[in-house]
């Protein structure tokens, strides 16, 4: 057993980009809630834990969700311990279950499957899927913290819009957590 499986590991979920206008064009940045999940992991994560952010989307911005992410924690807190799978997209569009199988996928190839205790960081509807799909593709977590900005400034990118509607969005996860795990049964199946 490796050292590094008796610590506990943060794994963030991706939440989405935003633009913000600045003058004469549109400038991609993290969303309101994806920075909300960023700063309570900055509150709480000792510099010595690893970090791993989940494989996102880009939605046509210069970098993608998890570049973001890094970018903006390493910008707070030089210290910390990121991971940031890189080269693992096989869909167009990744969703919650492929956060989890594309992020255990890089860490199997990195040699540092399996993890060990995981804490888990996402908006808070977003929390049971999220929860699921990670537990569902192997993952040992033990604690999910769901998050929510306290003001929301930012015009979150289209395929999202949702987020801004706490009903539609719970309404959506329903959805989704289905559809993930049709995606996972399927997944499942074509492994053994």
């Amino acid at each position: 057993m490796r050292y590094q499986n008796l610590m506990v590991s943060h794994i963030v979920v991706t939440e989405g980009l935003a633009y913000v206008v600045e003058p004469g064009r549109r400038k991609c940045c993290l969303s309101d809630y994806f920075e909300a999940v960023l700063d309570r992991l900055l509150k709480t994560v000792p510099a010595n834990e690893s970090i791993f952010i989940s494989p996102g989307n880009s939605f046509g911005c210069e970098f993608s969700e998890e570049e973001y992410a890094v970018q903006y924690l390493l910008s707070q807190r030089p210290n910390l311990n990121v991971f940031v799978p890189s080269n693992v997209h096989d869909r167009a569009y990744l969703d919650t279950f492929d956060n989890a199988r594309l992020l255990r996928i890089w860490l199997q190839k990195q040699g540092l499957w399996p993890l060990g205790e995981v804490t888990l960081y996402c908006n808070a509807p977003h929390l049971f899927r999220s929860w699921l799909l990670f537990r569902l593709c192997g993952f040992n977590v033990q604690q999910t913290v769901g998050c929510r900005p306290e003001k929301v400034s930012r015009i979150i990118i289209s395929r999202l819009w949702f987020y801004d509607y706490f009903v539609i969005q719970i309404f959506y996860e329903m959805f989704g957590t289905f559809y993930d795990l049709m995606r996972w049964f399927l997944w499942m199946s074509l492994r053994k």
